[in-house]
């Protein structure tokens, strides 16, 4: 393609169809009402899917009608309701009606959806409380936790270690499991 045409711009042009479609648009959508070419989004983002995401759209949501913001609210506070506590993203992809994707896209980050949702985020709990579910996970299994685990069998998101502590070695050493090979 010749075109030289800004990201910025591509991706204000995405949202604006977006928009004005209700929807995420697909590539067909784009090539009969957008202002640019599929191709040149492409050429740019490296793929469709990344054009949506540069543009903060989400594509699973492509060719649907967007969910509105009170929709995705409200399958947090059922599940809060289900569960007795906030959701995690596993949670909602467990049991959940949305992609946990969606809220991330939607709202920045899981923890800001939780937030716009009236919920408790894990950005209240304490590092002495995340020591301790990384000790009791390793206790569990009987050697240091890594990432997978605590993101199968842990309380706690693995990203919310990496937020507080910088890293998962970082989590680990504060944990006194750093010298424990983890399997």
């Amino acid at each position: 393609m010749s075109q030289q045409v800004a990201p910025e711009t591509l991706r204000a042009a995405l949202q604006s169809l977006a928009a004005r479609l209700g929807k995420t648009p697909t590539v067909v959508d784009m090539h009969e009402e957008g202002d640019y070419a599929p191709e040149l989004y492409q050429e740019v983002f490296g793929s469709w899917n990344e054009a949506l995401e540069a543009a903060g759209l989400d594509p699973d949501e492509m060719g649907s009608k967007r969910i509105p913001d009170r929709e995705l609210l409200a399958e947090l506070q059922r599940l809060y309701t289900e569960l007795g506590k906030p959701p995690t993203q596993q949670d909602m992809t467990e049991r959940g009606e949305y992609s946990n994707r969606t809220y991330q896209l939607r709202f920045g980050s899981w923890s800001s959806a939780l937030q716009e949702a009236m919920l408790d985020t894990n950005d209240r709990i304490s590092e002495a409380e995340l020591l301790r579910e990384i000790e009791r996970l390793a206790d569990e299994l009987g050697r240091a936790p890594r990432v997978a685990d605590m993101d199968e069998r842990g309380e706690y998101a693995p990203v919310t270690y990496h937020r507080r502590f910088g890293s998962w070695r970082r989590a680990l050493a504060e944990a006194d499991l750093d010298g424990i090979t983890p399997g």
